[in-house]
């Protein structure tokens, strides 16, 4: 996920009561804060705030912070969400603001594209390591995703970190670090049915445990 903007506004009120009140208007308290600059209270929109958390899907979010009456581009990253245990709410939000002209190390999502013959003609199957690597580049150049070609790939063939180009900044992840393979579908299939049976497996012995139990229970009584 590129950079994301994000809607802020002003808050001068702090403490639990005032939080209770921001939240049941309907927006997130947050707190921005960097070096050399004082912690800044802002809220967020709670809607528009968890619209954007259910699309991250893990990778880490820079955001530009957008403020009304406000010319002044404040980049951030997003540090910390704290949430009810139960119900998941989110009660506070922390943001840290990336000086300008400052790379950062984020994590990027994968896009596969491309298509292998040996896919194509369901001989094979791609086999993700990873879904995500780490470049360090401008927040305002962070692009949406990596591409990973598979165009011309055969059964067994594999790609690595090192074999990944970035249109902006640096890949800092190891280079050495498996991203797919092409795997034989009946290599595939194995692995499933060898997963399905170790499931089996643990609940035939979670059976005969509860089943020893009852046993000894019938010895006491």
């Amino acid at each position: 996920m590129g950079l994301i903007n994000l809607d802020v506004f002003p808050r001068s009120t702090t403490g639990k009561n005032a939080n209770r009140r921001t939240r049941a208007a309907g927006r997130v308290p947050a707190v921005l804060y960097g070096k050399d600059r004082e912690a800044a209270n802002m809220e967020l929109d709670k809607h528009a705030f968890t619209v954007i958390l259910s699309h991250m899907a893990g990778s880490a979010a820079i955001f530009r912070l957008i403020q009304e009456g406000n010319d002044e581009e404040n980049i951030a990253l997003l540090r910390e969400v704290q949430q009810n245990p139960v119900t998941d709410e989110i009660l506070h939000v922390d943001l840290m603001e990336i000086p300008r002209g400052v790379d950062v190390t984020v994590e990027v999502a994968l896009h596969v594209i491309g298509t292998s013959q040996a896919v194509k003609n369901n001989e094979g199957s791609v086999a993700m390591s990873l879904n995500e690597i780490e470049i360090s580049c401008r927040p305002s150049e962070l692009p949406d995703f990596i591409e990973v070609s598979i165009e011309g790939l055969e059964l067994h063939d594999k790609i690595f970190v090192k074999d990944l180009t970035t249109p902006v900044g640096e890949i800092v992840s190891d280079p050495e670090a498996l991203v797919l393979n092409i795997k034989p579908a009946a290599a595939i299939i194995e692995e499933e049915e060898e997963g399905e049976e170790g499931a089996e497996g643990a609940e035939g012995a979670e059976g005969e445990e509860a089943d020893g139990d009852k046993d000894e229970e019938n010895k006491d009584d």
